[in-house]
């Protein structure tokens, strides 16, 4: 993230504020956000009266799925646009194959059928598309936390029972915890998975009440004893097909333009 200095200053907002606002918007193929994939090319504040705000960004590949560049661009521009202050915002996709549909239809907030009316997805299926990447994520951080506890010696039985309430994280040290018999059991290196999972339940809609059981599945079905192999097979197909693409993105994002985002084995066992 570029640095911010008061020259860069337009009605209270910097671009470290911009940045803020679009951190959580994620490439939904790979579960990753765009700003942490290193995939934002630039934000620019002007303006004396307000704030304009210009975003460009970056696919690792020409043909990279128009579909999923819409999304990003909307949700760019959405985030932005909730920042206090904010007068006008203008995304832009750069050297890609659609880049003027997708520049020129979310600017204008078309919708996706509207941008590209020679395709069938309508944004209902694209909004259902996201859904079914946040559930695949989902799972994908569940497999990283389901591992950890086993590989802390938990058994299925002792997994089944767990509570929301049994799990604590600490993002800065990548660690959770879980409480066992009133002690706690530490998961090393999947805090940022652990908190993942648990923001994940939520923007699905999944239960998230202390009293409900830790491990769900993604239409909200607790872990039966018996069933964590199940449980198991599938999120790993998922975590390995995800990690795949992402190496694969990253590999070709940095050979396309030179510029290093986060390793893929960054947090080891995290993914």
């Amino acid at each position: 993230m570029p640095s911010t200095d008061a020259s860069i200053l337009h009605a209270g907002i910097t671009e470290a504020h911009i940045y803020a606002a679009i951190a959580d918007v994620l490439d939904p193929e790979l579960d990753e956000p765009l700003v942490k994939l290193g995939f934002i090319d630039s934000v620019q504040v002007e303006g004396a009266e307000g704030a304009d705000v210009t975003i460009t960004f970056k696919l690792p590949t020409f043909w990279c799925s128009p579909n999923f560049a819409y999304l990003m661009a909307k949700d760019l521009r959405s985030r932005v646009r909730e920042v206090p202050g904010v007068r006008s915002v203008h995304v832009a996709l750069l050297d890609h194959c659609a880049e003027d549909e997708v520049t020129n239809g979310v600017n204008r907030e078309l919708s996706f059928a509207e941008a590209f009316p020679d395709e069938t997805m309508e944004d209902e299926h694209l909004e259902e598309l996201r859904r079914t990447f946040l559930r695949k994520g989902f799972l994908m951080r569940q497999d990283a936390v389901l591992r950890q506890m086993l590989k802390a010696g938990l058994d299925e039985g002792t997994i089944a029972a767990l509570r929301m309430r049994d799990m604590s994280v600490d993002e800065d040290a990548n660690t959770a915890s879980v409480i066992v018999q009133n002690e706690p059991v530490l998961l090393e290196r999947v805090g940022h998975s652990a908190a993942t999972y648990i923001r994940r339940r939520a923007t699905l809609g999944l239960p998230v009440m202390e009293d409900d059981p830790l491990i769900i599945d993604d239409t909200g079905q607790p872990l039966q004893v018996g069933g964590l192999k199940e449980f198991m097979r599938r999120s790993r197909s998922i975590r390995m097909n995800i990690m795949f693409n992402t190496a694969f993105c990253k590999g070709m994002f940095r050979t396309r333009y030179g510029k290093e985002t986060v390793p893929v084995d960054e947090e080891g066992d995290d993914i």
